[in-house]
């Protein structure tokens, strides 16, 4: 490709470094607990071998727990705390979620989340089905180390009395406990304003799942959090979800200076614990490098922001350690199948490779997710069909609700980002990308669509490690991803090929050149 100034390459870049593992996390609870065992056989053979390595299953507290819709704690032989005191048909469809997980060679990260039974709230919500109003923190505590001692490795299969069910050992405490969806209430009023309440209903909560948690095993892994990325300044008419920067810094009791809060809810504060944050960086309506207006707000673009706030609390000691993100939450609807989205299949794509760039090259992130192998189907919705409520369900998969693969699947096997980036007066194309499944390394080449022929033609690149001349076949690093400099192309289209793990290559779908304003040369912003 010509030389290029090895200092060009290094400020466009950065320096290099060791690989960085970062774990991919998918999570489709309607065909995991949904589906007959075999059909969850073979999904969960699916989703390894597109390459994931961990799945996030729902472990719902009402949907285990004992009459849910009675308005007392259960009475008799049941204890919260012990997984034999339940009605053990009611956690068949998650023991085989988890039991077909770890034989498709996947790790589990569980759940314990959403909803509650009406015995386990201070007030009964106006969906049965759906209670979620100050739920007990002693009883979720309870019901967490029931969950965790049925994953110890030590409970035996009900399936198979000569063996145990599988061991786990990652858990989150609650689904997004910043949405109005998951935790009531979100705020409470003060005189005529609104105050954020929700982070501390949620923190008793954590706090008594993490010692549960660990007190069944130490090397449990619990992570915070779980927040969605958007929210309501104010609290809003319809009384919408605490920001995640702001349910952060009230979780921790500190105001937007980081000072001591002085709210009745935090006399007596001590520092958070936890083993990572987890955060669902969704940024839906908006391309990932999107960065947003509102501080607030954390969607992907802005991990560093949170990262960073993460990191200051625990200089203050109201973390009590450094804390790793985890994102364990994230994808695209495309248009098709919903017609009300705005993004397209190809585009979607696209961002497989984009939001992983933005996640590999933050520090702290240590897990990048896919919400949904599979739409779901909107005949199930209930609503009228053409209408918005017909496809009020996600339409996030990496497959068509009929099984049917979109591209976002071969472009997570393959995940390719190329983007336009200046410096000091000159241009460079930083490429990144990887191949899946497995982490290590593994032979790639990239291509570019010659705008003039039409044909794709290999791309000579540098890596900054070296600096040397460019390659077009080269190795990725031991993770299995890359990051490498291009000079600028006379295309606007790129695409990955791959060396996968049998030895064949194979090819990923096209993506457009990112340009300076966010926007895709190639597929259309």
């Amino acid at each position: 490709m010509g030389k290029v100034a090895c200092a060009l390459v290094v400020a466009l870049l950065g320096g290099g470094g060791a690989a960085k593992q970062m774990e991919t996390v998918v999570q489709d609870d309607a065909l995991l607990l949904h589906r007959p065992p075999a059909q969850v056989r073979e999904t969960a053979r699916q989703m390894a071998e597109l390459g994931f390595d961990r799945v996030r299953i729902t472990a719902g507290w009402a949907v285990l727990s004992p009459r849910p819709t009675a308005r007392r704690v259960p009475g008799g032989d049941f204890d919260p705390a012990d997984p034999a005191t339940y009605p053990q048909e009611r956690w068949r469809s998650l023991d085989t979620a988890v039991r077909a997980v770890r034989e498709a060679g996947m790790e589990v990260q569980l759940d314990v989340a959403f909803w509650a039974p009406r015995w386990a709230v201070a007030r009964g919500s106006t969906n049965p089905a759906r209670q979620r109003h100050r739920p007990d923190a002693a009883l979720f505590g309870a019901f967490a180390r029931a969950v965790a001692e049925r994953y110890d490795g030590t409970f035996p299969d009900p399936a198979d009395p000569d063996r145990t069910l599988p061991t786990v050992r990652q858990y989150t405490t609650w689904n997004e406990p910043n949405h109005p969806s998951f935790l009531a209430p979100q705020w409470v009023r003060e005189g005529r304003r609104l105050r954020p309440y929700s982070p501390h209903v949620y923190r008793p909560m954590h706090n008594a799942a993490y010692d549960a948690i660990k007190a069944v095993s130490e090397r449990n892994g619990v992570l915070m959090g779980g927040t969605a990325s958007q929210g309501s300044r104010s609290g809003g008419r319809g009384g919408g979800g605490v920001p995640p920067m702001r349910f952060v810094r009230e979780l921790a009791c500190v105001d937007e200076r980081l000072e001591p809060l002085d709210v009745p809810e935090c006399e007596g504060f001590r520092p958070l614990r936890a083993d990572g944050f987890a955060h669902h960086p969704y940024s839906r309506d908006t391309v990932p490098g999107h960065r947003a207006r509102d501080s607030d707000m954390a969607p992907i673009a802005d991990g560093d922001r949170l990262a960073g706030l993460l990191q200051a609390l625990h200089e203050r000691r109201r973390i009590d350690r450094p804390l790793g993100l985890y994102f364990t939450e994230y994808g695209y609807e495309t248009k098709p199948p919903d017609p009300f989205q705005r993004h397209t299949p190809e585009q979607q794509a696209a961002f497989i490779g984009w939001s992983a760039y933005l996640a590999w090259k933050q520090p702290t992130v240590n897990m990048h997710a896919q919400f949904l192998l599979r739409d779901i189907d909107a005949a199930h919705s209930g609503r009228r069909p053409g209408t918005r409520g017909h496809w009020r369900d996600f339409q996030t998969g990496l497959h068509y609700a009929d099984g049917t693969p979109k591209p976002a699947a071969q472009a997570f096997r393959l995940p390719l980002h190329a983007e336009l980036r200046h410096h000091a007066g000159r241009q460079g194309i930083v490429l990144f990308g990887g191949v899946r499944p497995g982490h290590r390394a593994r032979l790639v080449r990239v291509e570019a669509q010659s705008l003039l022929t039409g044909r794709w033609e290999p791309v000579h690149t540098i890596g900054a490690s070296s600096c040397n001349d460019g390659q077009a076949t080269f190795a990725t690093d031991e993770a299995g991803y890359f990051e490498r400099l291009a000079v600028p192309q006379q295309a606007d289209r790129y695409r990955l090929v791959g060396q996968m793990p049998d030895g064949r290559w194979e090819t990923g779908p096209p993506v457009g050149l990112v340009g300076p304003f966010e926007g895709l040369l190639g597929l259309g912003g």
